[in-house]
């Protein structure tokens, strides 16, 4: 019985062990349901990895391999606070690279692209279960990941260091840098795992996917390996760190038209440029929720070659909901779509077309959605430039100026743009105050313009309370101004206006230059220095094919002005006055050349210093040219009647002049015939000579020249009747040595030189065959005054070809030569006063030039006509 009893105690302490197993494993199967428990399981599922943080205006440096061929840079972007999470948004954002030596800059780089978040699974809470990348703060926004392969110089120093910052004005970036190396994989298991490690990196470096690649991607993608780089310095110090936790999760891939939704807002527009032929699609829709369905529009669609064809096309806007595709066709050649809304709404589009149609810069060119048979949705190509808003709540922008720099390092060029929240032609006022070591006032200027809105331009803003302007009281804020600087793509941001440019010479001993405004003003200001070679813009915005356009914001290889920051940059930064402009690269007609008042007063000839030597030539000019003296002879070739005119006023007695071209037509005899009837006869006996005619009655008369000597040209020393008529001028011959012209400036106002050029070739040059200096390369400058253009010292000419009559050197009978005039224009930046002009051939063929000038006017007023900023291509040299 004792052995029943135990064996009974046991199976029943047996079965309420069991139960209380039982019942604590139902406890923790309840308790890994609840809200805490997921969220733990997400962050335990998750990858942590630890990223550097780029705030603005921060950087972090990277000691690079000697070895290294590429590095890979893995970038979160991190939203400001409170970013709503929708799944259609898109955000852009940018990485500047900077490759340093011992000797200075490397490769310096900025690449953009595009992300999205990714989340799933909601909870009442507003938290999500499922997200691609996350931090432990609740409050923190980051994007999907995306990568960037940075291609290192094959040809730089051991030592070398990466320094990398967010390329926007206000983005918050999360980055880990690595070095590729590559490897083989001959095991089966191990190509497949690195086959789908491929897969993962493709999705989070593009839209694009993995199946869509081409096999050596693949390959590629599957092969390489990389090792992880860690940043110099001291943490806290020199760089901050941040958890993040990464998970698989991805939103599914869609196409291009869904995925690539950008705004266009009312009254912008949008540039894309296109490689045809090609034919690609526009479509066109509105999110808007009208109660009852209406058009939003219309929207025009502009089409630009590069042999200057435009069209055309007024489309009607879409109906809310749905959208409308409008097939466009391009013929061979580069084109610029320009597609603008010129209704009341915003509207959303999308350029869909064959990916190699899409024109871009290599390194800049992401890999959006991808759509079937390869069309790809084409984005702008954008330019960004740094700029500091002035106003009434900044500080006042200031500028230090070097003591040492010459007249040409004192040359300062101010680019100013009006801001505002909605399109504006508001006036323009901008103040330039001049300082010098001790503070006080050496100079003052200003710019009044009234600058039309750039719909192809933008500014990436600080987001200021209420969303303020820069450098504006936030008083007067418009209360519905939305929150500025989210980051998102489709944010609508501020107007800006087209440039107002203008140049100033700041004097001697100036220490600082201070600029005002009343209102926003964005301000760019640029220092000259030349690079002595000419601006071309770099690829694919090559200028060898274009015919009546050019391109705008295009990059350039190398540039004449360069961008300045001002010496109270901290303090501006602090009040949201540090921003960036956004252009879009486009074509452009080349405008017409700024109308000039024709020239007043009689021509004057200007003859050089010293006593240079003297050809007389013969050209012909109508009877009204302004800029011709008295014509003086008629000329008169054998079996040919000509009208000449005789006034008894003139002394001297009618006389012809004669020239052979061969001896053996000596012998021959001459018979001039007036009015029909013989006057004088003679027999040539010198290949130069000089025959005079007998006294003849004043009036108009026809004189005929009657012989049979080959190759005789005759000249009369008495003008035609009317029509045609030959002038004598006296031309200089232009050495290496050069011709040295005074030029007097009686005022402000500009003057200009007149050279015409003599060559005995009527084709144009490929190489500068003229040199042209003013006052030795260092001409005196007006301080403290703004002017339009900036006179050239020194420059080079390119001879055009000739479109005049050939001018016959005197004695020289079936010498022709051709000139062309070659215009010297000391602008309003010259001061008053007595200024020399050099010119020096540059050939070796014989050349000459004669000089002349119009009177000036008494009065030379300021310019009121400001060009347009950006690239000059008449400055790259002064």
């Amino acid at each position: 019985m004792k052995t029943r009893s135990r064996a009974l105690v046991a199976l029943l302490g047996l079965m309420v062990g069991l139960a209380l197993i039982w019942g604590a494993s139902l406890a923790v199967l309840g308790n890994t349901d609840t809200p805490t428990a997921r969220r733990d399981a997400k962050f335990v599922n998750a990858e942590r990895l630890i990223f550097y943080r780029l705030e603005p205006g921060r950087e972090m440096r990277v000691r690079v391999p000697a070895e290294a061929e590429e590095l890979l840079i893995v970038t979160h972007e991190l939203l400001p606070d409170g970013s709503p999470y929708a799944p259609e948004k898109q955000y852009q954002y940018g990485l500047k690279a900077i490759l340093r030596g011992p000797d200075g800059v490397l490769l310096e780089r900025s690449i953009f692209t595009r992300t999205r978040q990714s989340k799933g699974q909601p909870q009442e809470d507003g938290t999500f279960l499922a997200e691609s990348a996350f931090t432990t703060h609740a409050d923190q926004q980051v994007t999907d990941e995306r990568e960037f392969v940075l291609r290192l110089p094959k040809e730089r120093p051991d030592y070398s260091v990466l320094y990398l910052r967010a390329a926007g004005a206000n983005d918050t970036l999360l980055a880990r840098v690595y070095v590729r190396a590559h490897r083989t994989l001959p095991l089966l298991a191990s190509q497949k795992l690195a086959q789908a490690r491929a897969e993962v990196r493709a999705g989070r470096a593009t839209f694009e996917p993995f199946e869509k690649l081409n096999a050596d991607t693949r390959r590629w993608l599957a092969e390489e390996h990389w090792e992880r780089l860690n940043a110099e310095g001291e943490a806290g110090t020199d760089y901050q760190i941040e958890p993040v936790y990464r998970t698989p999760y991805r939103l599914p891939l869609v196409e291009a038209t869904e995925s690539v939704q950008e705004r266009l807002g009312a009254g912008r527009a949008v540039a894309l440029n296109v490689t045809g032929p090609a034919k690609p699609v526009l479509w066109l829709w509105s999110d808007a929720t009208d109660a009852k369905a209406q058009p939003h529009g219309p929207v025009t669609v502009q089409t630009l070659s590069a042999d200057g064809t435009a069209h055309t096309m007024e489309l009607p806007g879409p109906v809310a909901g749905s959208p409308m595709s409008h097939p466009l066709e391009l013929p061979e050649g580069v084109h610029t779509v320009m597609v603008r809304n010129d209704g009341q709404e915003d509207l959303r589009y999308t350029v869909e077309g064959p990916f190699e149609s899409w024109l871009l810069p290599a390194e800049s060119r992401p890999q959006p959605g991808v759509a079937s048979e390869g069309r790809v949705a084409f984005l702008p190509d954008t330019r960004r430039t740094e700029a500091f808003a002035t106003g009434p709540a900044c500080p006042v922008l200031e500028l230090d100026i070097d003591p040492r720099m010459d007249a040409v390092g004192r040359l300062v060029r101010i680019d100013a743009r009006s801001l505002d929240r909605a399109p504006s032609r508001e006036p323009l006022h901008l103040s330039l105050t001049v300082l010098d070591a001790q503070g006080q006032p050496l100079g003052q200027a200003s710019l009044d313009a009234t600058p039309e809105p750039a719909p192809f331009e933008s500014a990436a803003l600080v987001p200021l309370p209420g969303g303020a302007l820069p450098c504006t009281p936030v008083a007067t804020a418009p209360q519905d101004a939305g929150s500025a600087g989210s980051g998102e793509v489709t944010d609508l941001p501020a107007w800006v206006s087209g440039a107002t440019s203008a140049r100033v010479f700041l004097p001697m001993g100036a220490r600082k230059l201070r600029v005002e405004a009343p209102r926003t003003t964005i301000v760019q200001l640029y220092s000259f220095l030349s690079s002595g070679q000419p601006i071309a813009v770099s690829t694919p915005y090559t200028n060898d094919a274009l015919t009546g356009v050019r391109w705008r914001n295009a990059p350039v290889d190398q540039r004449a002005w360069h961008p300045m920051r001002p010496a109270n940059m901290n303090a501006l930064m602090q009040g949201g006055a540090r921003m960036e402009l956004l252009s879009q690269v486009r074509l452009e007609p080349v405008g017409p050349e700024e109308e000039r008042s024709p020239p007043t007063g009689d021509a004057v000839v200007v003859r050089p210093y010293g006593s240079p030597s003297v050809v007389e030539v013969l050209e012909s000019g109508p009877a009204d040219t302004v800029d011709m003296v008295r014509a003086l002879s008629t000329v008169l070739e054998p079996g040919r009647a000509v009208r000449a005119r005789f006034d008894a006023r003139t002394p001297t007695r009618p006389e012809v002049r004669l020239s052979l071209k061969d001896a053996a037509a000596l012998g021959n005899e001459v018979e001039v015939l007036l009015d029909g009837e013989p006057l004088h006869r003679f027999t040539v006996r010198s290949t130069r000579a000089r025959e005079l005619l007998p006294p003849l009655p004043p009036g108009e008369h026809e004189v005929l020249l009657r012989s049979t000597a080959p190759g005789l040209t005759a000249l009369l020393n008495r003008p035609p009747a009317a029509g045609s008529c030959l002038r004598s001028r006296t031309v200089y011959p232009v050495s290496q040595g050069g011709l040295r012209v005074p030029v007097r400036k009686t005022g402000p106002g500009s003057v200009t030189l007149n050279v015409v050029v003599y060559t005995p070739v009527a084709e144009g040059a490929t190489e500068p065959q003229l040199s042209v200096t003013v006052d030795g390369g260092n001409p005196v400058r007006r301080a403290s005054v703004l002017v339009p253009h900036v006179t050239r010292a020194e420059r080079t000419v390119v001879l055009p070809a000739s479109e005049r009559e050939p001018a016959m050197p005197v004695g020289r009978p079936g010498v022709k030569w051709y000139a062309r005039t070659v215009p010297v224009t000391l602008g309003e930046d010259i001061a008053p006063g007595v200024h020399t002009v050099r010119i020096q051939s540059l050939g070796n063929g014989p050349m000459w030039a004669r000089f002349f000038m119009f009177g000036q006017a008494v009065e030379n007023t300021a310019p009121r006509m400001w060009n347009r900023g950006g690239w000059q291509p008449d400055e790259d040299m002064l």
